[in-house]
């Protein structure tokens, strides 16, 4: 599948193992970009800002003095970032663990699955991934969606899930779901868009991710097919 916009020419297609390094600096790059909107989601949560008044008021009682609290202050935000981006630098690792350990075993290998890249001249710009679903057998995962920050607002993204239906309706599934988290608005944005509809919400099975109402949208969207494909085939 060839694509293209006014400054930026590209194909999709799918992953090969020569890719496999780029697609999984391409995932570390873009999730770390989410952070700086994590931490501002974190300072907005009730509870955090609640905290926050707090500890002034106990280091304003303890040290009696305003200009030496607000530096402690500073010191426990400090400190609380440090905090949240090890826990977000976890979320990474345990990625590249899971699933983009083996990309060609999670999905060239596994029966409905896929995976595909975004290439540009010899860069990968994008990647996608599709698998079934562990809820329903009838339904495809869309996962692993990312598109380089330097080419975003392209399309690219558009003609990535374009490519998941694609494969979707010729592997005879029924739906598409998906799930992205709360502070990823411009994903959702594109969702809403082409169509998936929002079916459930699901916090992170995390204390902290619990305390702060770190939120996982469901999305999914309906196709109209036959019986599926890939586990017929015999």
């Amino acid at each position: 599948m060839a694509s293209s916009s006014s400054t930026v020419n590209y194909r999709i297609r799918v992953y090969q193992d020569s890719d496999y390094q780029s697609v999984r600096d391409l995932y570390v790059s873009g999730v770390r970009q989410h952070f700086s909107r994590v931490c501002c989601y974190v300072l907005k949560q009730p509870v955090i800002q609640a905290s926050v008044v707090v500890s002034l008021c106990l280091l304003l009682v303890l040290s009696r003095s305003l200009l030496l609290s607000l530096c402690m202050l500073a010191l426990l935000l400090v400190l609380g970032r440090l905090f949240l981006k090890s826990l977000w630098n976890l979320l990474i690792n345990q990625n590249l663990r899971s699933d983009l350990l083996d990309i060609g075993a999670s999905y060239s290998k596994q029966p409905g699955a896929r995976f595909w890249v975004a290439q540009w001249d010899d860069a990968v710009i994008g990647t996608v991934g599709a698998a079934p679903s562990d809820n329903s057998s009838t339904d495809l995962e869309l996962k692993r969606l990312n598109v380089h920050q330097e080419y975003r607002g392209r399309g690219i993204a558009k003609d990535l899930c374009h490519t998941v239906h694609e494969f979707a309706r010729l592997s005879g599934f029924t739906g598409i779901v998906l799930g992205t988290s709360v502070i990823q608005t411009e994903a959702q944005q594109l969702y809403r868009k082409l169509g998936y509809r929002l079916v459930g919400t699901t916090l992170v099975p995390h204390a902290f991710a619990k305390l702060i109402n770190y939120t996982i949208y469901k999305y999914r969207y309906q196709l109209t097919t036959s019986p599926l494909l890939w586990q017929t085939e015999e």
